[in-house]
């Protein structure tokens, strides 16, 4: 076991049988991963992983006693994800989603001092931010950010918020290339704020007025344009039952109810199902016990941020079969959002009546 790094070393309860199943993955061929962090009942996994690169993240994997521990592990970014007491294929699927999850990018407030001298510079934010950030996380943003900026082809940078910090390009030319390129969806609105020119200003001036901006000038929740309501499709046949939107608007089809966010936290948001001679609240969860208890309720739905990337062997992907298996067992639907193609063929083999949206679904 020299080559696999533990952090920290597991309990003697079941030391010997994470030992065996580990190295035994790793002899079959299994890759492996920079170093297994162990849910021990206590958050010092937690603590040793805020203190390693994104990267070694990534390549990582946690071995989870629990559903919180899995959760905590998708929002660090660890790339995969098993359940203990460990098993053989349990271990292979983990380390095999660690080594093909790419890290994230990251945000870089330091490149600001490369846009201080333009009098042309503005600040790209996210409209109904609060909702973005609980449906498709902090790391979905950074990234639509990032190829926002690419697809703009001038000096640009990102900094935490999200936001992205461009110059040389107008709202009009922004607004064009996120309608072009939006990777999360035509649903998602962007609000742009022109910066006052930070001539002579250090790094950290520069990263101050950016932030006095985004205050000042950030849109109230449901204060902008609604975008197109979103389908949402039922497995394993793929019918359309339904549809979804930022803010409440009539469902475009008489035959097809529409859900739309009542109270957002930073991590979940309930919403309200209405139409098509259904009715009622759709609630969130983030552990099989949520879904178990989470009341009268006409459906189970993942947040976004939660649902992301879900394959075999990762931390979302273990969560969300731990969900749909309690809402199989109270007969609830489960909405899960966000689903890829590839996403798409997991949620296929998980128990009880699943509804997607996505880019698996078509519009």
């Amino acid at each position: 076991m020299s080559k696999v790094v533990f952090v920290p070393l597991p309990p003697e309860e079941f030391r010997d049988s994470i030992y065996s199943v580990v190295g035994g993955a790793i002899a079959g061929g299994a890759p492996t991963p920079s170093w297994v962090a162990i849910d021990d009942g206590t958050d010092s996994w937690v603590a040793e992983v805020l203190s390693r690169p994104a990267a070694h993240r990534a390549r990582s994997v946690i071995a989870a006693a629990c559903d919180e521990a899995l959760v905590k592990a998708h929002r660090l970014g660890i790339g995969g994800a098993l359940r203990l007491p460990p098993s053989s294929l349990g271990a292979i699927e983990a380390f095999t989603a660690a080594d093909s999850t790419e890290a994230p990018v990251s945000t870089d407030a330091a490149a600001l001092e490369l846009l201080e001298q333009s009098a042309s510079a503005v600040v790209v934010s996210f409209c109904d931010r609060q909702f973005w950030r609980a449906q498709i996380g902090d790391r979905a943003m950074v990234e639509s950010l990032f190829s926002l900026a690419s697809a703009l082809g001038v000096p640009a940078t990102v900094v935490g918020w999200p936001a992205l910090v461009v110059a040389g390009r107008d709202e009009a030319e922004i607004a064009e290339r996120w309608e072009e390129i939006s990777p999360v969806g035509d649903g998602v609105r962007l609000v742009v704020s022109r910066l006052p020119k930070m001539e002579g200003a250090a790094g950290s001036g520069a990263l101050e007025s950016v932030y006095e901006t985004l205050l000042e000038n950030r849109p109230a929740m449901g204060s902008t344009a609604a975008g197109q309501p979103r389908p949402v499709h039922e497995l394993p046949h793929g019918r359309r039952v339904g549809w979804w939107n930022v803010h409440r608007e009539p469902s475009p089809e008489e035959d097809g109810w529409l859900a739309t966010p009542l109270e957002i936290t930073p991590s979940r948001c309930s919403w309200r199902l209405e139409g098509a001679g259904e009715g009622g609240e759709i609630a969130e969860v983030l552990s099989g016990e949520g879904a178990e208890g989470a009341g009268d309720v006409v459906a189970l739905r993942i947040p976004g941020w939660a649902a992301r990337s879900l394959r075999p062997g990762n931390p979302a992907g273990l969560l969300a079969s731990r969900i749909a298996e309690s809402a199989a067992r109270r007969g609830l639907p489960l909405w899960i959002p966000g689903v890829d193609q590839e996403g798409l063929r997991f949620v296929l083999g998980l128990p009880g009546t699943i509804w997607v949206d996505g880019p698996a679904v078509p519009d």
